[in-house]
């Protein structure tokens, strides 16, 4: 078997995931606080003679068996998260924020806290500052914050400080992390850390916008012309696959006439 047909199978599975990863980008174009990623690849190990038999590479997680030549030259290992601020959209709702820098809102997820970009806030029936789930938003002593009964103008200032009629009832928890790539995503632009025992650290330098929403990170033109590139990649990988399997199978054949 010609072992060109591992190489252009490897290529067209990378590159149906990559243009996963882009529909999934180009799905959430206008999903508030989303951040987009990139498939990151390995190179992988093409000769396992030297590991003595093919049978220890059996457990290894991979699309096919290694076999002593030449194979699937990378793999897909990770999809990177780029934390890159999006542009903000002036909305004029009191209750949408935004945060220019770094930093995550922080709400109350059902197995604990999750972080998000995402400021589409609202107040319950009960006064509570929630999501558009119905969590609720947490301030930076990790308590609910509430205006029961309130019906004045809601302000927040830069700092994060929310206030009812001018008097303060919370201050916004906004959180950083060192390496926002350990996060791990939910759906609906949050994270979660791995670690439900992590506790991150205060934002320096808060800089909340009232009345504006931060765009996802996504250009969909950019995005749209990389889904098109991908998907003739995979076509044309598709068809090295569908040709060297007709010289296999041509090859099969004239071994047959021969004997």
């Amino acid at each position: 078997m010609a072992s060109g047909i591992y190489v252009s199978m490897g290529a067209a599975r990378n590159q149906e995931h990559r243009m996963e990863t882009l529909s999934n980008d180009l799905a959430n174009a206008n999903t508030p606080g989303f951040k987009s990623q990139e498939a990151i690849y390995r190179q992988v190990h093409n000769d396992v003679t030297a590991m003595g038999s093919s049978k220890q590479a059996m457990g290894v997680n991979h699309p096919v068996r290694f076999l002593p030549e030449d194979r699937l030259p990378v793999a897909l290992v990770d999809r990177y998260t780029k934390f890159g601020q999006g542009s903000f959209r002036h909305t004029g709702n009191e209750l949408d924020l935004a945060i220019n820098g770094q930093g995550f809102f922080t709400i109350q997820g059902e197995k604990g806290p999750v972080y998000t970009r995402n400021g589409t806030f609202t107040l319950n029936k009960d006064g509570l500052l929630t999501d558009q789930q119905g969590n609720a938003v947490l301030s930076d002593t990790g308590k609910t914050i509430q205006a029961p009964g309130a019906t004045g103008k809601v302000g927040v200032s830069s700092d994060g400080l929310v206030l009812v009629d001018g008097d303060t009832i919370g201050k916004l928890g906004v959180v950083e992390f060192k390496n926002p790539q350990a996060l791990e995503r939910l759906g609906n632009s949050n994270f979660r850390h791995p670690d439900p025992n992590f506790v991150p650290g205060p934002a320096e330098n808060i800089d909340v916008r009232q009345g504006f929403l931060e765009t996802a990170n996504v250009n969909p033109v950019h995005t749209m012309a990389m889904l098109v590139k991908t998907n003739r990649l995979f076509e044309l990988n598709t068809r090295a696959l569908q040709a060297y399997k007709a010289m296999d199978d041509q090859a099969a054949r004239d071994v047959g006439r021969l004997s």
